[in-house]
């Protein structure tokens, strides 16, 4: 059956206006350029300080975007390794570091000019970086085969001169905390069903405290609520439990967040973000608002992004003790308690950035190759 123009139109129309109408999203699209290959596949974005800037990783086109925010425009497509990651950027914007996970370095790239300026040899498979607060070192992570610690780059010199040894292998992501003291590291160690995270003492980057996340797989992102008092992973639980068909009970697979006190031997509570008849598939990236309202969830599976309200969520963990928590693990009634919305974006969503002021989250959607904007003018 074919499809006229102006139907086509129509229908495109009524869906713009249902988006714009929810009140909270507020969706539309950026094609990424490409390069090298016909599929750049945008894994990663991060935004300058400033929230002027984007940029994308590009896992297959072994290059980064360069997009303007305002104008929605790409304005430069620089090469790098082989399969970038992840990225990091200078609190001045100037300087930006990018995982090569393929080539098993980090490029250093100089945002004015568009060109990278030095390559720094790493672990096996740097799949994520951040900066220390004050910006004087880049923490990477290799998940590589057997690699169980993180590699430290000064950035003033731009050379390795460090490691931290982890509890387990299999490092992820790592999060730095509000007052730059501390960093948390999501060990997702393959073959086991019980993943756990690292607390680290940045002073002397010593592991302080080894916590476990139960019957979890698939750590991949992890991010600091903007108080501290909480850190937030997505996650997902694998279960024996047959017949197929009881999958829509929760019985076989759910797709999860732990949100983790952060003081020492605080509480693990594995929550929820699925419902009876609506799975949030494979969670991905991460990202709390600046202003402590919502968390952002961009769902690889689903080809959205799931909002939740954090007061909400981290009243669900204050009043219940840890007893209460692992009961409530698998009521997919607790998801109404703290879920805002699902915005449908591009094809699997990888990772999520939302700007400083809160106004507006970003998706790299990998299949898509585009970026999808989400406003949120509630946050």
């Amino acid at each position: 059956m074919k499809i006229s123009k102006k139907c086509l139109f129509l229908v495109l129309g009524m869906v713009a206006s249902l988006l714009i109408g929810s009140g909270l999203s507020e969706a539309g699209f950026i094609q990424g350029t490409r390069i090298k290959t016909d599929h750049p596949s945008p894994f990663y974005i991060l935004l300058s300080p400033d929230g002027n800037t984007i940029f994308t990783a590009n896992q297959s086109g072994h290059s980064v975007s360069i997009v303007d925010a305002k104008s929605k425009k790409v304005i430069g497509e620089v090469p790098v390794g082989i399969q970038p990651e992840a990225l990091a950027i200078t609190a001045d914007g100037k300087t930006l570091y990018v995982c090569n996970a393929e080539e098993d370095s980090v490029s250093v790239l100089d945002v004015a000019s568009k060109a990278v300026t030095k390559v720094i040899k790493v672990g096996d498979w740097p799949c994520n970086i951040k900066l220390s607060k004050d910006g004087s070192k880049a923490y990477v992570c290799c998940s590589g085969n057997m690699w169980d610690k993180i590699d430290i780059i000064d950035t003033s010199s731009n050379t390795k001169t460090g490691e931290i040894q982890l509890s387990h292998y299999g490092p992820r992501d790592i999060a730095i905390s509000p007052d730059g003291k501390t960093g948390i590291v999501i060990l997702d160690t393959a073959g086991s069903v019980n993943r756990s995270v690292d607390f680290i003492d940045l002073t002397t980057n010593k592991v302080t405290e080894n916590r476990v996340i139960r019957e979890s797989c698939n750590l991949r992102g992890i991010d600091y609520t903007p108080c501290g008092c909480y850190a937030i992973v997505t996650y997902e639980t694998p279960k024996v439990w047959l017949p197929v068909c009881e999958a829509e009970n929760g019985q076989i697979f759910t797709n999860n967040i732990a949100v983790i006190e952060t003081k020492p031997g605080g509480k693990v509570a594995r929550l929820p973000i699925d419902e009876l008849n609506n799975y949030d598939g494979n969670p991905y990236g991460i990202q709390c608002g600046p202003r402590g309202k919502y968390v952002y969830i961009g769902i690889r599976g689903m080809h959205r992004v799931s909002i939740l309200d954090l007061p909400n969520l981290i009243k669900v963990v204050s009043t219940n003790s840890q007893d209460e928590l692992d009961y409530i693990r698998d009521d997919f009634e607790t998801t109404t308690k703290y879920l805002v919305q699902r915005v449908n974006v591009g094809l699997c969503p990888s990772s999520v950035a939302v700007s400083p002021d809160g106004k507006y989250c970003y998706a790299a959607n990998y299949f898509s190759n585009s970026i999808s904007i989400i406003k949120t003018p509630l946050d």
